[in-house]
């Protein structure tokens, strides 16, 4: 993947011109009646420096800031596919031509010479085109555009509210003042011999990524006896280094940047690529799958470790170690209201067991690295486990195919072959014992696609599941300040059995900051995009994710890099409108003043208050038990039986979940390299091998039979310990005094 740092390298100066006029017809320069209108939304609590910044907010536009153009530049070359880039570049192209403008605008052009409101119709009515590839095109640049803004464009964010800096608000709430000790983890790039020639490094085991899956099996194989080295292409950013900012979190630590769409663009990855993975950033949600889908696993794919002991025991065991809990949680204000909310509708909603060790961590940057050293993820509890253990760790290093033995075992594993990312210096992994692939459900499958030893294996990268999710968001008269406090602390069951057999969504709260926010909100209008941004403060958004039956496939490009073909099914849609039909009662309930979706047909709603005396409102507060949780003051509910709001609802399930008619997103990527008892089914095993070779085992999300339908890092967890475990009995490390195996000799000798 090249990745330009610069417009001018990226595009020729007439596709610069016509980039930088779709920008202002995105983030408008505003004057007179307009800015004000925006200036008219700035709370009236606002903070000194929010109130300092608003003018300028409602003013500026993506085009008075042509530097912006790198940024953008950047962002698209990290996350766009060669496909994907080259139909922007011909997009960018025909808008520079008359003809060509002419053609798809219906105006003479170039467009760049178009006046400003002419711009914004055409983009505005791209948005709504029946034609996919306008659509497509425009739902693409407008989220690039606004991701860009409020990511690398500090007045920009720190206009709509955001606090600059980390975060030490987990401070205040815990008894705990002090941040954690950082673990002085030793990497291998800083002892590697001198030069630019290739380099070779020998373990028993190589573990391929350091997230949830790798960072537990070379924690057992290590204490287990094993020379175990990690590698992973994230770079180690150290806990004092953490800024709590977008530009840093997800430029440093996520896959492309934090955006990683599908080849369609109907649907945008994230996830975690750092040392850690996605235990590094994720939101502390630490729940265990329900029975039904254990059960299929057990029954549809013959994993029948899923219906044993031996799962629960690990799924005990790793929640164990790290201190999971739902005792020390103080919720945070969204959380809060989407406890009342939903317990006022008598919804089944209940807290989140956190990774947290057993402390409040009231951490609201986490998914940006965790200031406090209290979320035990890889870095502080797997990987440290690791290290301990005398485990070694090589991070930059890109590794791009399995090396296998020569043609008197042509299938057996004996290592890697990658560059480290800053030199690209070449670097060869010899693996005497076995290769661990634990890069996640994205990379995983494309190092083993882009290794010509596995083309038989045609279920690597099939049936991948992305858990899709869509947002929901509320404003309300009260301040709540989303990016406070734990992130994700409350999970709402209601629509967990959309489909009888296990098949649903779970309502949950979105980890909040403002690229994010944009991201997810309704964007009718430039002007009233401004305006909303500006109430960012007052609001929360909810969050529907899916347990999709239906999954799609990971394939490499011409490059050998990761791709997603996924299109959400009928299934899946249906799933998805019920969601987010209960989340707009949700936040009816819970006393929201306006409520948005992204469906771009659907317009956002405008409840009536239903009035409330002060001696009324111990009756609406009463049920609400759940420890931890606080009821603002000002949480009204509105009635979800009036007409009005009983006719939007109508509206949304009329505009349905449309290619690229709403923003749909993904955080859990699971199941693109399956267990299975038979080849057909998976391409692994029932113990976690890749069908076919020996000394090559897979333990990350990829493996799971299915969606694990909750958010997956315990699942995963749990699965990489039994195929960690798998690959020590086969290559004969000593028995564990830790552990199922230990406990299981033990009951045994009873």
């Amino acid at each position: 993947m090249k990745v330009y740092h610069r417009a001018a390298d990226m595009f020729t100066e007439p596709q610069r011109k016509v980039l930088l006029a779709l920008g202002d017809a995105i983030i408008p320069h505003l004057e007179g009646e307009e800015a004000a209108y925006v200036l008219s939304h700035l709370p009236a609590d606002a903070s000194d420096r929010q109130r300092e910044l608003a003018a300028d907010f409602a003013r500026i536009g993506f085009a008075d800031r042509p530097e912006m153009m790198d940024k953008l530049a950047m962002q698209l070359s990290r996350s766009l596919s060669p496909v994907r880039a080259g139909q922007i570049h011909t997009l960018l192209s025909t808008l520079s031509y008359s003809a060509g403008c002419l053609l798809l605008t219906g105006h003479l052009g170039p467009f760049d010479t178009l006046d400003h409101k002419t711009r914004e119709r055409i983009f505005m009515g791209w948005l709504h085109s029946p034609i996919f590839l306008l659509r497509d095109a425009a739902v693409g640049l407008r989220g690039l555009f606004l991701l860009s803004w409020y990511r690398f464009y500090q007045p920009a964010w720190e206009a709509t509210g955001y606090p600059a800096g980390r975060d030490d608000s987990w401070k205040e709430v815990d008894a705990k003042k002090e941040a954690a000790e950082p673990y002085p983890y030793q990497f291998e790039n800083g002892r590697l011999p001198p030069g630019d020639g290739p380099v070779e490094l020998y373990t028993d085991v190589l573990v391929v990524g350091s997230g949830s899956g790798g960072g537990v099996a070379a924690a057992h194989l290590s204490k287990r006896g094993l020379n175990v080295l990690v590698v992973d292409k994230g770079s180690y950013i150290h806990p004092d280094d953490y800024t709590g900012r977008e530009d840093q979190g997800y430029s440093e630590m996520y896959e492309c940047g934090g955006v990683l769409p599908s080849e369609d663009g109907s649907i945008v990855i994230l996830a975690g690529s750092t040392f850690g993975g996605g235990s590094t950033v994720n939101w502390s949600a630490s729940l265990k799958p329900r029975d039904a889908a254990r059960r299929a696993w057990a029954e549809l794919y013959g994993v029948k470790y899923y219906r044993s002991p031996a799962f629960t025991y690990d799924l005990n065991y790793v929640c164990q170690r790290m201190g999971t809990s739902t005792a020390p949680i103080q919720h945070n204000k969204g959380n809060s209201l989407l406890a009342i909310g939903a317990q006022r509708l008598g919804h089944a909603v209940e807290p989140v067991p956190q990774n947290s060790g057993g402390d409040t961590h009231y951490c609201g940057k986490c998914q940006f690295g965790c200031v406090s050293g209290q979320k035990q993820g890889g870095v502080v509890a797997w990987l440290r486990d690791t290290a301990e253990n005398g485990g070694k760790f090589l991070v930059k290093c890109d590794i791009r195919q399995i090396l296998f033995e020569d043609k008197s075992n042509p299938r057996k594993a004996t290592g890697a072959i990658g560059f480290l990312l800053d030199s690209h210096r070449e670097v060869i992994i010899r693996a005497t014992k076995a290769v661990i692939v634990s890069s996640g459900s994205i990379n995983t499958p494309a190092l083993l696609l882009r290794t010509p030893t596995l083309k038989y294996n045609k279920r690597i990268g099939k049936g991948l599941a992305l858990h899709p999710a869509i947002c929901i968001t509320g404003y309300y008269d009260f301040r709540i300040n989303p990016w406070e406090g734990g992130l994700l602390t409350m999970v709402d069951n209601v629509c967990e059995f959309v489909d009888p057999t296990g098949w649903g969504a779970k309502i949950e709260v979105i980890a909040s900051s403002p690229g994010t926010h944009c991201a997810f909100s309704n964007y009718d209008t430039p002007t009233n995009h401004k305006a909303r941004m500006l109430r960012y403060p007052y609001s929360f958004t909810l969050l529907v994710i899916v347990r999709d039956r239906d999954g799609g496939e990971v394939f490499v490009d011409k490059n050998g890099d990761a791709r997603i073909n996924y299109s959400l099914s009928k299934h899946s849609r249906a799933s998805m409108i019920e969601g987010l039909l209960r989340c707009t009662e949700i936040h009816l309930m819970a006393g929201a003043c306006e409520i948005t979706t992204s469906q771009l047909s659907v317009p956002n709603f405008v409840p009536s208050r239903v009035a409330a005396s002060t001696d009324s409102l111990p009756t609406l507060t009463e049920t609400i038990k759940i420890p931890g949780v606080t009821v603002p003051e000002g949480s009204i509910p509105g009635d979800p039986t009036s007409p009005d709001f009983l006719a939007w609802q109508a509206k949304i399930k009329s505009a349905g979940v449309g290619r690229n008619t709403l923003t749909v997103g993904s955080a859990h990527q699971m199941a693109s390299c399956r267990m299975s008892a038979h080849p057909r089914l998976g391409a692994l095993d029932s113990e976690g091998r890749v069908w076919g070779a020996k000394n090559l085992w897979v333990a990350d999300a990829s493996a799971l039979p299915e969606p694990s339908g909750v958010n997956p890092m315990v699942t995963t967890m749990a699965t990489a310990q039994y195929v960690a475990r798998n690959v020590a009995k086969e290559v004969g490390a000593p028995k564990p005094e830790f552990g199922f195996e230990a406990t299981s000799s033990r009951m045994a000798q009873l």
